[in-house]
């Protein structure tokens, strides 16, 4: 009982609050982009689509309890409405979510059956059978090969040959010539002058008969 009356003198006062307003108030109806339905005394900015509630004044209510009975039925009447399509558009929301993703699982299904069936499929070939690869054609070369200029310096000395290093033990470090000798000296003859004045003695030669 005491809550009872509690409710019925909140609601007594918020209908003295209100009773000198005489035009209707707009309520605001959107739903965002996840499906959500929102209600609000102000217009959005961001929303797309608006949709304008009037609800009309409410008449200079007497104190009996039986229009304070009617008000609040009407007003419990309003928030089922609300909750109700609040429920109904988050159903259809995830109702769109579960079709698109079984489109997407059809799509991918599709994409992989036709995988396996290239990859079943051989190579083709030509009329005798050989396998014609996939390399691309080639293409000339778009620009031409620049001239050759000779050097405008003269060739120097062509460079030695080159031999690859011994190994040993085949290889081993190369000796300079021996020294020739020396030739052998004739001895001179024994000096012996005759005397002045004297001729010089023949000396005798034998001759046989």
């Amino acid at each position: 009982m005491n809550h009872k009356y509690l409710f019925f003198m909140f609601v007594i006062a918020a209908f003295l609050t209100l009773e000198g307003i005489a035009q209707a108030q707009e309520v605001y109806k959107w739903t965002d982009a996840s499906g959500q339905v929102h209600y609000s005394h102000n217009k959005p900015e961001a929303a797309g689509q608006v949709q304008t509630l009037d609800i009309p004044p409410s008449l200079p209510m007497e104190r009996s309890s039986t229009d304070v009975d009617a008000e609040v039925a009407r007003l419990n009447a309003l928030s089922g409405q609300m909750a109700r399509e609040r429920e109904e558009a988050e159903k259809a929301r995830q109702e769109q979510a579960i079709r698109d993703l079984e489109q997407q699982n059809k799509a991918l299904e599709n994409k992989l059956l036709n995988q396996q069936v290239q990859q079943k499929q051989p190579p083709p070939g030509d009329e005798n059978g050989r396998v014609i690869s996939g390399y691309p054609p080639v293409y000339p070369y778009p620009w031409p090969y620049p001239p050759y200029y000779p050097s405008p310096y003269p060739p120097g000395p062509p460079r030695p040959p080159h031999h690859p290093p011994c190994q040993p033990p085949a290889c081993q470090p190369s000796m300079p010539p021996p020294k020739p000798a020396p030739p052998l000296a004739k001895p001179n003859p024994p000096f012996n002058p005759s005397p002045a004045g004297l001729a010089p003695t023949a000396q005798g030669v034998f001759r046989g008969r």
